[in-house]
């Protein structure tokens, strides 16, 4: 495991984390009050990738360097890390979804609805952490 580099395994954690933070705060906010202001939608939908772009970064980041693949998509590397790593089943099902749904936003953006992007704002936030803690008990040390 001395290959893996763990200041980018720290820094792709925050990123996930501080992004996340503030997706809890556009959350939280009444559905109405939410949607009142199209910033809001456009903001969380922002946060909410650059939480699934870290969680793949790392994944294939620790894939790379502990079993030399390099998976074609993301929810190829999360189903490695399951694979490789015995990553749970439950919540490489919930990555590959999270992965599924990053897909959405960037290439059929025209199909994403604004009330689905705010439910799934609010189910997911949970899934970052446990993957989190997961990366970290891969890695040998908190993240």
């Amino acid at each position: 495991m001395t290959r893996i580099n763990y200041q980018l395994v720290r820094d792709r954690a925050r990123e996930i984390r501080e992004s996340i933070q503030k997706v809890q705060q556009y959350a939280a906010v009444p559905d109405d009050e939410f949607f009142a202001d199209e910033r809001n939608l456009y903001s969380v939908e922002h946060l909410l990738l650059v939480a699934i772009e870290a969680a793949a970064s790392l994944c294939n980041h620790i894939l790379a360097k502990t079993a030399s693949q390099a998976p074609v998509s993301y929810g190829e590397c999360f189903e490695g890390l399951r694979l490789v790593h015995r990553l749970d089943d439950q919540l490489t099902a919930r990555l590959v979804q999270m992965a599924r749904f990053r897909n959405l936003l960037v290439h059929r953006y025209w199909d994403v609805d604004p009330g689905r992007v705010l439910t799934y704002a609010r189910e997911s936030q949970a899934d970052f952490e446990v993957y989190l803690k997961a990366i970290g008990e891969i890695v040998g040390q908190p993240v």
